[in-house]
């Protein structure tokens, strides 16, 4: 009944406001409003006449611009106000604004088998959607279910898709309706550390609020911890500050953080806090010389190119060779080896007229590895 009265009130401000505009417009049109009857008053009561209506308008407009704020003021920015029992009408002027359509949860799965390699990542996702799924049957027979943590740790090397699979993530949850709009949100130390006390819960906090409903990924997130036995370090406000999100907002928010294996181990070490709500870490290994040659493949047919014949055999031993670098990125390597192969291409046709557009040779392949 509250519910039902709260919605009637909304729904008779909206009304009482169109009338009074209309009203307005009636009376005071010479054309087709008693304009004549009140060019008969006194002009003080066509003025308290004028104003009286004005007034109305106004207070109507008001009272429902309050209403609609207190309503978002009390559930947050970016949660909508329950629609149960409300009319169709006070349904559209508080719809959400950040609703994604939903897909089919086999469609979202599949964007992740499709990826290149990360068996047994896959393995880990396929398990966190299964636990999922019973829970929610469990749920929907009135069966006691346990809850279920959505936060975890990324470990691995650079280039190895834990962006990509987090964002897969999101479109999964939401489908499984986990998280209701399933957006992410990449930060860095250097998007929530600000250079003064005070400054940094603030700069976190609105990075945790835009995450809202989706999922907070935090690269390199053992950069926040700062170096043991530095003090005034900031990060260590940001840690507490997402908390303390992370714990009101619980079943609205996913915080995925990432970096190397040893550097994250240490992170969640620092803070029992983190280490009771981490407790998932999926590792991801370096992609082999056969995937990096298929996501190279994959990065040249989105840019509308071709790769030769055998090229995977002329690249695969610089591949061995250059992963044993400190600064082997992975899948960003062959982002760069396609950009350099496409500069090599550039220089050797631009002056044939009839040289195919489309077409990387081994030359430009082998020009791009130095080797060339």
């Amino acid at each position: 009944m509250k519910n039902l009265f709260k919605d009637q009130q909304i729904v008779a401000i909206i009304i009482g406001g169109v009338a009074a505009a209309v009203i307005t417009a009636w009376i005071f049109n010479p054309q087709s409003g008693p304009a004549g009857w009140i060019k008969g008053l006194s002009p003080a009561t066509q003025s308290i006449l004028s104003g009286v209506v004005i007034a109305g308008v106004l207070v109507s407009v008001g009272l429902l611009v309050t209403v609609v704020a207190s309503s978002f003021a009390r559930t947050g920015a970016l949660q909508p106000v329950s629609t149960g029992g409300m009319s169709d009408a006070a349904k559209m002027l508080l719809a959400p604004e950040r609703e994604i359509p939903d897909q089919p949860p086999n469609k979202a799965i599949e964007s992740l088998e499709a990826m290149v390699g990360l068996v047994p990542v896959k393995r880990e996702v396929n398990g966190l959607i299964a636990r999922l799924q019973v829970e929610q049957k469990r749920r929907a027979q009135g069966l006691p279910t346990a809850p279920l943590s959505l936060h975890m740790v990324f470990t691995g090397p650079p280039g190895v898709g834990k962006t990509e699979v987090a964002r897969a993530l999101g479109d999964i949850y939401r489908s499984l309706r986990a998280l209701r709009v399933g957006h992410l949100v990449e930060v860095q130390r250097s998007d929530v550390v600000a250079g003064f006390i005070g400054q940094t819960a603030p700069k976190m906090l609105e990075k945790c609020k835009e995450a809202l409903d989706g999922i907070l990924f935090i690269d390199e997130a053992y950069t926040l911890a700062g170096t043991p036995g530095s003090g005034g370090d900031f990060g260590r406000e940001a840690i507490d500050a997402l908390l303390k999100f992370m714990e009101d907002n619980r079943d609205r928010i996913m915080v995925i953080v990432a970096g190397y294996p040893n550097e994250m181990r240490r992170f969640i070490d620092t803070n029992p806090g983190l280490a009771g709500r981490f407790t998932k870490t999926i590792d991801f290994p370096p992609y082999s010389a056969n995937n990096l040659c298929e996501i190279l493949r994959r990065m040249a047919e989105r840019q509308h190119f071709t790769l030769p014949e055998g090229f995977q055999a002329r690249i695969k031993s610089w591949i061995t060779e250059r992963s044993r670098a400190e600064d082997w990125a992975n899948a960003r390597e062959m982002r760069t080896l396609l950009e350099k192969a496409r500069e090599a291409q550039a220089t050797r046709i631009s002056a044939d007229p009839s040289a195919d557009l489309s077409r990387l040779e081994i030359v430009d392949l082998m020009k791009a590895t130095g080797r060339g």
